[in-house]
């Protein structure tokens, strides 16, 4: 397998402690920058290198990189998500688990929406109440949007900078259990979203539609879960954004993760 340039991003781990900006996957690798889609020759390429591979930033935070859709991914997932219903709710087994959520969003998702309140509100609630349907109804965890900031993202920062940025521009979790940043900028290496393993803490971007959207917040609080991608074709967990799966969470043991997704969603259900 040829991995072009990203070995031209890799330092020996003897240069620990890591540094902000840089992270460490699980052989012990340090990268100067996160891999991106296009230092390889194809998605399944970048797949099988990455798909399931678990980085730490220098504050010990673990993440998974989650890679654009390519050109035909867009296209194909662009029309499916015409025939999909992602309103659909459940009971959640008379279970309830209530998330307060804030929600810093940086300049340019506050542009994209004219920098009018009201559209940009509307935006976030309706993508984070899509997203959060399928853990109503399987687990009682309901996502509830209760504040939100505005904050200016620094135009070199990668996805996991970004995330760290809102988090601290913000106050943290600004009283609340959970944040849920959104973000408009460029980044380094266009990646959708990333999510802190096991932490109250997720950044999605400006995607596509709202379902796209709502997929990866979806995904994200996944991660926040403590979920890991998975190979699971029905699974909304893989590591690129598969909105045919939105909502889907597996319930087997899975080889990938190593996690059956639903019975560990069942037993985080009250994390947060």
């Amino acid at each position: 397998m040829q991995i072009p340039l990203a070995i031209g991003l890799l330092i020996t781990a003897a240069a620990l402690p890591l540094s902000s900006g840089q992270y460490m996957d699980s052989t012990g690798q340090v990268y100067n920058q996160l891999p991106s889609l296009s230092d390889f020759n194809s998605a399944g390429e970048f797949d099988a290198r990455f798909a399931t591979e678990v980085f730490t930033n220098h504050n010990g935070m673990q993440f998974q990189v989650d890679r654009p859709w390519t050109a035909e991914e867009e296209a194909y997932y662009g029309m499916l998500s015409g025939f999909i219903n992602p309103n659909t709710k459940g009971s959640g087994n008379g279970l309830r688990a209530t998330v307060t959520c804030t929600h810093p969003v940086d300049e340019e998702y506050r542009s994209a929406f004219g920098n009018v309140y009201n559209s940009i509100k509307n935006n976030v609630v309706t993508v984070v109440e899509m997203a959060d349907n399928a853990l109503q109804s399987n687990w009682g965890i309901n996502f509830v949007p209760r504040k939100g900031y505005s904050w200016d993202s620094n135009d070199n920062g990668d996805i996991v900078q970004l995330l760290d940025e809102a988090y601290s521009e913000g106050g943290g979790l600004n009283g609340q259990d959970m944040m849920i940043a959104f973000s408009n900028d460029p980044t380094p290496g266009n990646a959708i979203g990333v999510g802190y393993i096991g932490w109250p803490r997720q950044l999605s971007t400006l995607y596509s539609n709202q379902l796209a959207q709502a997929s990866i917040v979806q995904h994200e609080a996944g991660h926040n879960y403590t979920l890991q991608h998975c190979c699971d074709g029905n699974c909304i967990m893989q590591a690129y954004l598969d909105t045919g799966a939105f909502g889907g969470f597996h319930n087997y043991n899975e080889s990938c993760s190593g996690q059956n997704h639903y019975s560990t969603m069942n037993s985080q259900k009250n994390r947060y």
